[in-house]
């Protein structure tokens, strides 16, 4: 119901979802709820609107009568008031009155993408996380077992020569993967893990990292575990911790949750030994500057991109939208330069794009249009 709430505050409700957030509101207890929501989540004071109904409706009159509009404004001013009415008065009216229409609305409809499993020789396997079924190599043996969006690796004899998978994340999917020494890495959207399917018996425990991943390393202290990453090697015996290394970011990232990590700087002309990081650190790798910074963080910011979060720190516009893009698997194309350089920070939990573009426009007076399923921002 929260999404229903969200569409009506953001004006993309359609008549089949008012109707049925009527039928629910039709439950007294149900209004404290929906109140509570639009508070906490859309900053809305609705004690405060209430004193001013006839304003509201007026507002809402006036936004009806409005045929000229060349540009769609994100999460419009009105819209505030139009969902007061629509609890004080009764939703039915703003549907009989043709106020909520799915007719003249332009959605955005994410693309799907299929996650890949790529083999040595170049075979590539489709993954479709709906499925439960067993992994297998192309010789036709059982490697592991898919159950939906996790994969697990059989843990078998380690091998004497490495044999490599490599797993395609695409935009607007995640997928965890259990390697074949129980080691656990979740992928973010956009990312790419080369790692063989059975380590050797002596020697380090390598992968290879392209985007964003959180490990939980299993720990064998004869064997450490080698994220590969760009200029950056992250060595660990056994720990949990999250590396992020997108094409857009100035630099790569590490932030320890527990245990210990060292990384190392691969530029032969840096000699500046091993940098150890403690938990609750971040390390920063500068792709100009060649050096590793240390920082004090909470590091439930970068992690809470598993539970479907977005979290934006001193990021420019430009970067912001490239991170949309991979997020929710969507084009979006920013036609104002100056906006393009402003440096932002926001915060959402699990919500539709609709609702983060919404934010943007009441917050910094962004405007959008949609155009052959692309948002141009204006």
């Amino acid at each position: 119901m929260k999404k229903i709430i969200t569409k009506l505050l953001v004006g993309t409700i359609t008549d089949k979802e008012i109707i049925a957030l009527r039928k629910w509101l039709d439950n007294p207890k149900n209004h404290s709820i929906l109140e509570s929501y639009i508070r906490d989540y859309h900053d809305l004071n609705m004690a405060t609107l209430k004193n001013n109904v006839d304003v509201a409706y007026k507002k809402v009159v006036k936004s009806i009568g409005d045929n000229e509009k060349p540009t769609k404004r994100l999460f419009p001013h009105w819209a505030r008031y139009a969902a007061t009415v629509a609890i004080l008065f009764g939703i039915g009216f703003l549907v009989e009155q043709g106020f909520f229409s799915s007719q003249d609305e332009t959605v955005i409809v994410p693309k799907n993408e299929q996650i890949t499993l790529e083999f040595d020789d170049g075979t590539v396997q489709t993954i479709k996380t709906d499925r439960v079924k067993e992994v297998m190599d192309t010789e036709g043996n059982v490697i592991g077992v898919q159950k939906q969006d996790q994969i697990e690796y059989s843990r078998t004899a380690v091998a004497e020569k490495l044999k490599y998978n490599t797993l395609n994340i695409p935009n607007g999917k995640k997928l965890r993967i259990s390697l074949s020494d129980g080691t656990s890495v979740y992928l973010n959207s956009g990312s790419s893990l080369r790692f063989p399917i059975n380590f050797l018996t002596q020697g380090d425990r390598q992968v290879f990292l392209t985007g964003e991943a959180y490990f939980d390393v299993v720990e064998d202290e004869s064997r450490p575990f080698i994220v590969n990453v760009d200029e950056l090697d992250v060595k660990v015996l056994g720990t949990k911790f999250n590396v992020s290394a997108y094409g857009e970011d100035e630099h790569i990232d590490v932030v320890l949750v527990n245990g210990s990590v060292g990384l190392d700087i691969k530029d032969e002309l840096t000699d500046n030994g091993t940098t150890i990081l403690s938990p609750g650190q971040k390390g920063s790798f500068g792709h100009l500057s060649k050096q590793i910074n240390i920082s004090k963080v909470n590091t439930q910011l970068y992690t809470s991109w598993m539970q479907g979060h977005l979290v934006f720190r001193n990021i420019t516009f430009n970067n912001l939208l490239l991170k949309l893009e991979r997020h929710y698997n969507i084009e979006i194309e920013n036609t104002n330069e100056e906006l393009g350089q402003e440096v932002f920070n926001a915060s959402f939990k699990k919500v539709d794009i609709e609702e983060v573009l919404g934010y943007f426009n009441e917050a910094h007076t962004i405007a959008y249009d949609i155009a052959d399923n692309k948002v141009i921002i204006r």
